[in-house]
């Protein structure tokens, strides 16, 4: 502790002798390193500031991470019930596509097959119907046997479900079943978007050969966006419903952007964390599915007395401000305080030990290192 108080008084010896005039300055001053005297001309030359202390807001701030995704109905998975052959495709990924789209069109002559079954089902059915009313009369005339009557109507009923089913195939291709009745036959399905969106995924190309339930494409709709973030069990109280957040997506550039948090989890997973879903207040189209995020949640606002970041410095440990006592037409004399305080908000740091100083007082707010400290070098004798 000798050697740096010697240290300290060498350097201010030097300022004080570089000033020419100042050369008779008495020195008692000098043996005590809580008192730093400065002139009017160094106080200029260094660009030295003061202020007083202000009552500020700080806040613990807490980082959490995250993505961005859209939520699972504004995500849509485009698969065919139908194997078939990619026929027409013409899109990107990025590209956009509105609610019913085409979105690829996929031949298989299997398809025509699907047709066929489906026109001789109804047609099927039309003789059975009326052999099933003819053999109705008949059996209540009492010209027919039961037997002969139930095989009829057995029969008009499996016609019926046979029907049914081709029917509901025909309207999983998207035909329209009034046109197959009609002998209008293809051999080719359409595809359409579900949901309004942007192609996020691709997975086919010109005649590439598609099996059903393959996926052929991913459509989000990206107005919809948000964040999931997964938050600490621990950080878990200090987050409401309803609470505005700062998020950054470093893919983008550190830029802060703002959300509001929609909706908290309801079951802690196996690393102890609970997923959040937020919404960006910011509609940033170059926020893409998938991008991490960074984002920071405030808890525990209390108001604290404040100097600038630049007013405070530390020495062996101990954080030291500068405060004003004395100032004549020529001089300024500070004393050294020493205060304890957290990292920095928004260039203000809180001085938590309120009663060790004068908030009356004025106190150096720029220039503070360069005195303290042996920030000059090579001043060592």
């Amino acid at each position: 502790m000798i050697r740096h108080t010697y240290i300290i008084l060498s350097l201010f010896t030097l300022i004080f002798l570089s000033c020419g005039e100042k050369q008779t300055e008495p020195t008692e001053e000098k043996h005590d390193d809580n008192f730093i005297e400065l002139t009017q001309e160094q106080f200029q030359k260094n660009e030295l500031t003061l202020g007083k202390p202000e009552k500020m807001t700080f806040s613990e701030e807490f980082e959490v991470m995250g993505v961005v995704d859209v939520p699972p109905r504004n995500r849509s998975t485009v698969t065919s019930y139908f194997d078939g052959y990619v026929s027409q495709t013409d899109l990107l990924v990025g590209d956009s596509v509105k609610k019913g789209d085409l979105l690829v069109r996929l031949k298989n002559p299997d398809y025509i097959k699907m047709q066929q079954n489906y026109v001789e089902a109804r047609s099927n059915l039309d003789y059975l119907k009326s052999e099933f009313e003819r053999k109705k009369t008949l059996f209540q005339d009492q010209v027919i046997a039961q037997k002969v009557f139930q095989d009829t109507r057995n029969q008009y009923l499996k016609a019926r479900a046979q029907l049914a089913a081709a029917e509901e195939l025909i309207k999983l291709t998207n035909f329209n079943p009034q046109d197959i009745a009609e002998g209008n036959f293809t051999s080719e399905i359409t595809l359409r978007s579900p949901i309004r969106g942007k192609v996020s995924k691709l997975n086919v190309t010109q005649g590439k050969f598609i099996g059903k339930s393959e996926m052929i494409m991913e459509i989000l709709d990206v107005d919809h966006i948000h964040l999931e973030l997964d938050v600490f069990e621990k950080d878990l109280m200090k987050i409401q419903k309803g609470d505005s957040l700062k998020f950054e997506v470093p893919e983008i550039a550190n830029e802060r952007y703002s959300a509001y948090v929609s909706l908290i989890g309801a079951e802690i997973n196996e690393n102890r964390k609970v997923r959040i879903h937020a919404h960006p207040l910011d509609r940033e189209d170059n926020f893409t599915v998938g991008m991490f995020v960074n984002a920071y949640f405030e808890a525990d606002r209390k108001k604290h007395v404040a100097l600038p970041e630049s007013a405070f410095t530390e020495v062996d440990e101990t954080t030291y401000i500068l405060e004003l006592i004395e100032q004549t037409d020529n001089t300024y004399r500070f004393r050294k305080v020493e205060v304890k305080s957290t990292p920095s908000q928004h260039g203000f740091k809180p001085i938590l030990n309120p009663a060790d100083i004068n908030t009356n007082s004025k106190y150096l707010t720029k220039g503070v290192f360069d005195l303290i400290t042996t920030g000059g070098g090579g001043h060592h004798h």
